[in-house]
C-alpha cells in the first residue's frame, strides 16, 4: 500500500508542475490549468490501465516462460513508449482534447504512474483482470488528486500569500501536506 501512495503521490506532484509550469511545455494547449489538469486525469484513465494489462500480460506470458525476466524494466518502457504516441493520436483522432507537442510526449512518458503502477501490478496482482483493476483504481486515484489539487492551487491565487512562498513554494509545501495526510492511510490494508 505504501508503495502504491508514493508512485500516486509522485505522479501528482509531477502532473501537477507539468500543468501549471511554460505554456510550451504543458500537455494540453488548455486556456485554464483545470482544463488541463483534467485532460490529463481523464488520458491517463485510459492509458494507465491499457500499459498496466499488456506490461503484465507481456511479463507473464512471454517474458517468465522464457526465461527473461531481467529484461521486465526495458520491455514496459518500450510499452510506454510504444503506448504515450498512439494514445496521441487517438486522442487528435477521436477526441476534442489537444495534446500539445513536446509536451504531452514528455509528460506522459515520464509519467511515474505509468511505468510505477506496470511494475508494482506485475508483482502483486495474481491475473490480468486483477492488473487491469489495480490500475484503473491508480488512474481514477490520481485523477481525484490531481483535479484537488488543481482546483485549490487555482484557489490559492486569489489567496493573500506571502510573495517568497507564490509558485513553486506553496505547491511544494500543500503537496508535502498531501503526502502526510496520506500516510494516515498506511497500514490501514495489510499487505
Amino acid at each position: 500500500m505504501s508503495s502504491l501512495l508514493i508512485v500516486l503521490l509522485s505522479a501528482v506532484l509531477v502532473n501537477v508542475l507539468a500543468v501549471t509550469i511554460d505554456p510550451r511545455w504543458r500537455a494540453f494547449a488548455a486556456t485554464r490549468h483545470f482544463e488541463g489538469a483534467r485532460a490529463v486525469a481523464l488520458t491517463c484513465l485510459f492509458l494507465v490501465p491499457f500499459v498496466t494489462t499488456l506490461t503484465w500480460l507481456l511479463s507473464h506470458w512471454l517474458l517468465e516462460p522464457l526465461g527473461l525476466q531481467y529484461l521486465r524494466t526495458p520491455a514496459f518502457l518500450a510499452v510506454v513508449l510504444t503506448a504515450v504516441p498512439l494514445a496521441e493520436a487517438g486522442l487528435r483522432r477521436y477526441t476534442r482534447l489537444v495534446p500539445a507537442r513536446p509536451g504531452f510526449a514528455l509528460l506522459m512518458t515520464t509519467n511515474a504512474l505509468l511505468l510505477g503502477l506496470a511494475l508494482v501490478a506485475n508483482v502483486r496482482s495474481h491475473g490480468p483482470l486483477d492488473a487491469l483493476l489495480f490500475s484503473t483504481a491508480g488512474a481514477l486515484l490520481l485523477g481525484a488528486l490531481l483535479l484537488a489539487y488543481e482546483s485549490w492551487h487555482e484557489r490559492s491565487r486569489a489567496m493573500d500569500i506571502p510573495p517568497a512562498f507564490r509558485g513553486a513554494p506553496v505547491a511544494l509545501i500543500s503537496a508535502g501536506i498531501v503526502a502526510l495526510a496520506f500516510m494516515g492511510f498506511q497500514g490501514l490494508i495489510q499487505e
